[in-house]
Parts: C-alpha cells; structure tokens; sequence
C-alpha cells in the first residue's frame, strides 16, 4: 500500500494497526497508577468487551472469507471506520466523493478485516495487561503491555475518545510511531505519486481480496 513496492503492511505494522483498531487481548484488571477515575475503568471495560469478541473469533476455528466477514462485523459494531478511514486521507479527503467515498470506506474495513485473516495466528493467546491509565477531557490514554504466546512484551498505547457515554478506539502507539499518523503517511505517498488519483490506492485495498 506504500508507494508501489509494498501491497500490504509487514507483520509488525499489520497487528499493531489491528490492535490499535480494537485493543486486542484478554485484558487483566488495571493496575491504575495514573488515574482511579471512572472513565479509565470504563476504558478498560470497553476494551476487555471488544477482546473477549475478536480472541473468540480468532480462536473459533473460522477461516477465509467467513472470518474476514465475521470481523467486518466487529468493525462495524465497536469502530469509528469512517473517521479513522477518513484521518488517514489527510488533505485528500475533500477530493473523495460519492460512490467513491463508499467504495473507499467499505475497502478500508475490508483491507483491515483482510489482514486480521492474514495473520490470525498472531492473536492466538496473546494476552494483554493494563498498566496506567490516565484521562484527559474526553480522551482517556490507556498504557499496556501485550504478552504473546511465545512469552516476549511490547508496550503499547492506546488512546480513546468519549463521545456520549461510549468509547471508541482512535489511535495506538508502538514502538513509539503513532498508528494513525503512519497510515496517514502511506496513503499520502500513494496518492501523492498518483497526483491524487484514487485509483491507485482503491487497486492496493482491492488486492486484499487475494492474500
């Protein structure tokens, strides 16, 4: 998806932009040593739901399409697709209209439902541990650990937006890279190669449909 030599984010990029999307893990009570409030238990509440969901499915012995489509759903049900979607078009996003605009937004879960089958295994008994939380206005930062089931840690940040009681998850941090800006620079380089043709990035998603 990166310029032309890459059709598909590496292994590292693809499970943190998935983990980032749904907070992945079978999360274990907060340790909370920034912040008690009930926003940041409410965050790690969100985020325990939508684990238990995506490790059932990873673990329910679906495959293909079927898993692909089952994980569309879950997109669907917990995610903001359309407003991350759209962040990652930057300065391109009022050039995206009509059958267009749709084309792209059911694209974009599909490619991201697409890498959740590509690398299922990866999900497979991971584990995540709360380690802080902390809020600030309708934004609570949850910072965490992810133990895979070979027994090797990475930290990882999450952060997440309160709009009317609910939680949405908008962004993850790792290895120090901000998931949402580094999406928004692949993007950016292919339409910028394209001269902002959407036809080029719509080809990349597409190919999703293949791995």
């Amino acid at each position: 998806m990166a310029g032309t030599t890459k059709n598909r984010l590496n292994r590292r990029e693809a499970v943190g932009l998935i983990l980032g999307l749904l907070g992945i893990g079978a999360v274990s009570p907060a340790r909370a040593d920034s912040d008690n409030s009930d926003d940041s238990h409410g965050a790690g509440a969100y985020v325990s739901k939508i684990a238990a969901e995506v490790m059932g499915l990873a673990n329910g012995g679906a495959s293909g399409d079927a898993l692909r489509s089952k994980f569309v759903a879950i997109l669907n049900k917990y995610i903001n697709i359309r407003g991350i979607a759209s962040f990652a078009l930057g300065q391109y996003q009022s050039k995206l209209a009509g059958a267009e605009k749709d084309q792209f937004y059911s694209l974009f879960s599909n490619y991201t439902a697409s890498l959740f089958v590509a690398y299922v295994a990866d999900f497979r008994g991971s584990d995540l541990k709360i380690l802080s939380t902390s809020s600030q206005g309708n934004f609570t930062t949850i910072t965490s650990a992810i133990v895979s089931k070979s027994g090797g840690r990475e930290q990882v940040k999450w952060r997440l937006a309160s709009t009317s009681g609910d939680y949405r998850v908008s962004d993850v941090n790792v290895k120090g890279v901000w998931l949402s800006i580094a999406t928004k620079k692949r993007f950016g380089d292919v339409l910028k190669h394209s001269g902002g043709d959407f036809g080029p990035l719509l080809a990349e998603l597409k190919k999703a449909d293949n791995w």
